[in-house]
């Protein structure tokens, strides 16, 4: 049963949720916030408590950016995670993923379990537990987590943001898992240049 629609930016490629249809989508926590984007309109809906969960889509931040801003879970999940067949095999070159944002872990777990199955026509088939909601509630055995504190590409950090990575990874830590500080050397401009260059050549 329809009841509503949520909104996006123009060809999903930004990372806030405006356009000339619809306006600016505002987060339901703060009106004068951003939902971020480009899942923006699927994040306020599930912050807003209008649905337990939605899916969206994945290839620079679609899912991860929008579930930060509006305080929810997001999860890109890697390619051939989820199916997009049988009319289409991949997006953005296996780059773009459809993943849930959701209020818990428990919840992604049960999208997981609903639409991780494979589908005719798979390029790609990643190992999968039998269940997801079931291996959820499986204690994980000791990470080694890279901690990234500054982004690659320069700009200032907002002090709640660093406040949030930091007490996250203290807690990690508290759990016994083992928290290192990295940086990866990424040439930014090369690689903006090849994530345009992929996703002009997959429009389709």
């Amino acid at each position: 049963i329809t009841f509503g629609k949520t909104t996006s930016p123009e060809f999903g490629l930004t990372v806030t949720t405006e356009s000339k249809a619809t306006g600016r989508t505002r987060n339901p926590w703060n009106t004068e916030r951003t939902t971020g984007g480009s899942s923006g309109g699927a994040a306020c809906a599930v912050a807003a408590g209008a649905v337990p969960m939605a899916q969206a889509s994945d290839g620079g931040g679609s899912v991860r950016v929008p579930a930060s801003c509006c305080g929810l879970l997001g999860l890109k999940t890697s390619r051939g995670r989820i199916p997009l067949g049988p009319g289409k095999v991949e997006d953005w070159n296996g780059l773009s993923g459809i993943g849930p944002i959701s209020r818990s872990v428990r919840d992604a777990a049960a999208f997981l379990d609903l639409f991780g199955v494979p589908a005719a026509g798979d390029r790609v088939r990643p190992a999968r537990p039998a269940s997801y909601l079931a291996a959820h509630a499986v204690a994980p055995r000791r990470l080694r987590i890279a901690l990234m504190i500054e982004p690659l590409t320069g700009e200032r950090v907002d002090p709640d943001v660093r406040s949030t990575v930091h007490d996250s990874a203290l807690l990690l830590g508290r759990m016994g898992h083992s928290i290192e500080e990295a940086r990866p050397t990424i040439d930014m401009g090369a690689l903006s240049d090849a994530n345009v260059c992929n996703i002009a050549i997959s429009v389709t």
